[in-house]
């Protein structure tokens, strides 16, 4: 019995030790209140051993509960460091994160910051929240505070590499996107983002050397082949060029861009078939089709088929009125000029005459109404006045 209540004791006071209020105030501040409950079932347990009386139920459980097992769930916790406190300040920062929630994430990133330093994932959250507040000033200094506290952080280098680009520094812009690159070689957004740099910057070859090399890791990717094509139009390598636009053509069955873009080329290269087949690939686009429709206008235009360029010339009129004046001031449609203007007055005819139908039908509308209405009142009223004179008689 002596020994039960030894260890009893014993264990209490080793736990009120690893509990110390060094070690709290150190680590966690929030756990103290555990210490004094601690000592007062300690006290309250050597009172009732010293007087030899019968611990009631209620002060066993408390003494299980509080000077025991809760203890011992604290102690493992802060010596593996994890604070159950700090956790949910972190999930409820990455929460608010995720809802886009940026100001109130910075508030609980200070909190986080406050209690545990800086980290370079804390950082990047905190760049990020920056970045979409249009603060890129903070942004930038909060993702340089990340690489400095993790040499291998890609993404906070590949954000650097953004801000900066953003802010008109493009050369260190490159120095952080190929670190990026190094630390994680299959970083797509990075290899796509370092060669755009290289194209603003007029340095075609070596963004070309940027795009395929990503394209021996993302050999899927349209938008390299896109953009390596339209580097090669500025390098005049017109043939290369058709040969990439083919390609993202071939992997994206709705790129009505590089469909346009290769009707170009041909339409260049005096390959107007082929132009022709291109231009139609896009006619049910919203953007390029009226384009393609008055491309192949173009092309049948230069190849003498007035007929052919009058009726593609409609299409692209009726979508839009734009390519009115555009014919018109065109010199490929000179020899087409007496045909565009009897169209125009045909059209405006036609317009005048539905115009006209319209009126006729609005005011035929508004005399039947009338009609209506003055033939129910007259009906009404030749009622009320024969009730009436039946009324009379029977009185």
């Amino acid at each position: 019995m002596i020994v039960e209540e030894f260890i009893i004791i014993f264990t209490e006071i080793i736990l009120i030790t690893l509990l110390s209020y060094k070690y709290i105030k150190k680590c966690a501040p929030e756990n103290l209140v555990i210490v004094p409950i601690i000592v007062l079932l300690v006290c309250t347990y050597i009172f009732f051993t010293i007087k030899s009386k019968y611990i009631p139920l209620i002060l066993q459980i408390c003494l299980i509960l509080f000077g025991y097992i809760l203890p011992l769930v604290l102690v493992a916790l802060q010596y593996n460091n994890i604070i159950i406190a700090r956790k949910i300040l972190y999930y409820r920062m990455k929460y608010l994160f995720n809802l886009k929630e940026y100001e109130q994430t910075i508030d609980y990133i200070n909190k986080l910051i406050a209690y545990e330093g800086r980290k370079a994932e804390y950082m990047y959250i905190l760049g990020i929240c920056y970045k979409n507040l249009n603060d890129y000033i903070n942004a930038r200094d909060s993702f340089a505070l990340a690489v400095d506290l993790d040499k291998k952080d890609f993404k906070s280098y590949y954000e650097l590499g953004h801000i900066l680009d953003e802010t008109n520094k493009t050369d260190t812009a490159i120095v952080m996107f190929n670190k990026a690159i190094r630390i994680k070689p299959d970083f797509y957004e990075a290899r796509e983002a370092l060669g755009i740099c290289y194209t603003r910057q007029g340095k075609f070859k070596e963004a070309i050397n940027v795009y395929k090399k990503a394209l021996e890791k993302f050999p899927n990717s349209y938008e390299l082949y896109y953009n390596i094509a339209i580097i090669e139009i500025e390098l005049d390598k017109l043939e290369e060029a058709k040969a990439s636009f083919k390609k993202a053509g071939e992997i994206k069955k709705d790129l009505y861009s590089a469909f346009y873009n290769l009707g170009n080329i041909h339409l260049t290269l005096s390959e107007y078939e082929d132009a022709i087949n291109e231009y139609r690939k896009v006619l049910s686009s919203g953007i390029y089709g009226p384009k393609a429709y008055y491309k192949i206008a173009t092309v049948y235009a230069i190849k003498r088929e007035y007929e052919k360029a009058m009726a593609s010339l409609e299409y692209a009129i009726e979508l839009d009125p734009i390519y009115i004046k555009k014919a018109k001031e065109d010199f490929t449609f000179s020899k087409m000029q007496n045909v565009i203007n009897r169209y125009l007055i045909d059209k405006e005819i036609l317009e005048n005459k539905e115009k006209q139908r319209r009126n006729y039908m609005k005011n035929t509308f508004k005399i039947f109404s009338k009609k209506d209405i003055l033939e129910d009142y007259s009906k009404n009223y030749s009622t009320e006045i024969y009730q009436n004179k039946v009324d009379v008689k029977q009185a």
